[in-house]
């Protein structure tokens, strides 16, 4: 699905001090536009998650209650691809700061409650995402390694890693320093390895910041890939819905 195909979009007026941003998404919907800057954020890590389809921000979604039609316009809409597992196909999502949620829970009850009837409606779970769920290191691996997700991946440091370790986990400044004994020099060899975590074809733990430290893994060819590997999506799995 296609979401702008299926849903009119609230339009994002500039006021003074409001915060307004384009985002530049490759998704099928395309360039969003964001109110906050943690709903950048967040749009910049689910726009990386393998799994992740499609993205809309500030979806009209129409429902009813008791035979009256009502609207409910969340943060954002997340269109998931098809999936084998028991995790959603679809969220729709309000995007929050912790303290603020802490602090006006009673003035978020109905707003939440309006939420999840909407998201029932569309077959979807409604999640809430905050500040402490999205700024973590899986933010800057994401905006870092996004970029190699336009072309497509040299794939020189997996052929040298197989041959050399098979499937075993190896560091990345290990990786490096072994492609340079192949005759790959230090940025080709930095280059293949980003891109091909960044495309999935080396393994890594992406909710701890990635450097020289990192480990990572070739995966093997039928080793499939699945959401709630990936830790911006397994953090909506586990996020609230209250």
């Amino acid at each position: 699905m296609v979401l702008r195909e299926h849903f009119q979009q609230r339009k994002i007026e500039s006021t003074f001090g409001s915060f307004r941003s384009l985002v530049p998404l490759n998704t099928p919907s395309g360039p969003q536009e964001t109110e906050s800057e943690l709903e950048s954020e967040l749009l910049d890590q689910l726009a990386f998650a393998p799994g992740v389809y499609d993205l809309l921000t500030q979806p009209i979604i129409e429902y009813e209650v008791d035979g009256k039609r009502r609207t409910y316009t969340p943060d954002i809409i997340v269109q998931l691809h098809a999936s084998g597992d028991l995790s959603a196909a679809r969220y729709i999502i309000e995007v929050k700061r912790r303290a603020d949620l802490i602090a006006n829970a009673s003035n978020y009850a109905a707003k939440f409650e309006a939420a999840r009837r909407a998201a029932d409606n569309l077959g979807a779970a409604f999640r809430i995402m905050d500040d402490i769920r999205i700024r973590t290191p899986y933010l800057r691996n994401a905006r870092m390694l996004s970029q190699h997700l336009e072309t497509d991946p040299e794939m020189v440091s997996v052929d040298i890693l197989q041959d050399a370790v098979g499937h075993e986990a190896i560091k990345v400044a290990d990786a490096i320093a072994l492609m340079r004994q192949n005759c790959v020099e230090e940025p080709d060899a930095r280059a293949s390895i980003e891109q091909c975590v960044a495309w999935r074809r080396l393994t890594c733990d992406l909710s701890l910041e990635f450097g020289d430290h990192s480990v990572i893994r070739v995966r093997d060819l039928g080793e499939r890939v699945l959401r709630l590997d990936d830790p911006i999506l397994r953090s909506l799995d586990e996020a609230d819905a209250a």
